[in-house]
């Protein structure tokens, strides 16, 4: 049997008001196909919504021990994060020149949560090791950058039995991330208010992006194969084809090369803006 098993998911999938159609159901089907697998062990390839990393932010950090904030309906509670491995993966990524980030501690958002939830039952049911990548605090890596990241972490863990998952994307735009970071860390309560205000500035303004699912088809193509040539052309004005949304296909990108096996769709939706379950 293999040793390892990636799936890649838009996260707010299982929400009570997030639509009942095929995203939803291919969700049930991965969560199904992690518990034939039983990893020993899961790293989360996540990113945050300037909730956990906002005095500083890297661009690739390891987290050693993790809780979550339970934001957007999210789960609450500590993560069964193995430090010990956590560490030794560091000391891996700095002698194979990345210039990794060590978060001792972080309380991580719905970018984890969720999805963690959705696909292990809770986020305590198996050791998961997160792995930030930031695709919200322009600038962030390239997505050659986050697949080499995420090759090495693979073949750091290649003789065990790991469960890769990548979080985020598709194609979508978010108002509030197009104003620059400025480390202010806000309550939950204020921070709900600023994106109210902020998206309904975008609507009055009519700055809303009008995205279209071209960009979405050419990056599951890409995870869809094994070859790396697709990766210097997807991040080519991000923005405009996929909105600033799409970065947060940077965590799929070092998930499918940590896994390094071609992916497949099991489900791709797209409206104002695209969500997608796809495996290995």
């Amino acid at each position: 049997m293999k040793n390892r098993l990636t799936v890649c998911a838009s996260h707010l999938i299982t929400l009570p008001s997030a639509p009942f159609g095929p995203v939803r159901e291919a969700i049930a089907s991965a969560r199904d196909a992690v518990a034939s697998f039983d990893p020993e062990l899961v790293v989360f390839f996540g990113t945050d919504h300037r909730r956990a990393f906002r005095a500083v932010v890297p661009t690739f950090a390891v987290v050693l021990s993790a809780t979550a904030q339970g934001d957007v309906a999210g789960p609450v509670g500590t993560y069964d994060v193995p430090s010990s491995l956590g560490r030794a993966l560091v000391a891996d990524l700095v002698e194979g020149e990345f210039d990794i980030a060590t978060a001792y501690s972080a309380a991580l958002d719905h970018a984890f949560g969720h999805t963690t939830r959705d696909l292990l039952g809770s986020i305590s049911a198996k050791p998961v090791l997160p792995v930030f990548v930031n695709c919200a605090s322009p600038p962030h890596a390239t997505f050659r950058r986050a697949a080499s990241l995420g090759r090495r972490v693979g073949e750091f863990f290649a003789d065990r039995r790991v469960l890769y998952v990548g979080s985020g994307g598709l194609a979508h735009d978010l108002p509030g991330f197009r104003e620059p970071e400025t480390g202010v860390v806000l309550s939950e309560e204020e921070r709900q208010e600023w994106i109210r205000s902020v998206n309904a500035r975008a609507r009055a303004e009519g700055s809303v992006r009008e995205l279209v699912r071209s960009w979405d088809e050419s990056f599951l193509a890409g995870i869809g194969g094994t070859s790396w040539e697709w990766l210097d052309s997807i991040g080519v004005d991000l923005v405009e084809r996929g909105g600033n949304g799409a970065a947060e296909c940077l965590t799929w990108t070092a998930a499918w090369a940590a896994g390094g096996q071609p992916l497949r769709t099991l489900a791709h939706e797209f409206d104002t803006g695209g969500r997608a379950v796809v495996m290995s």
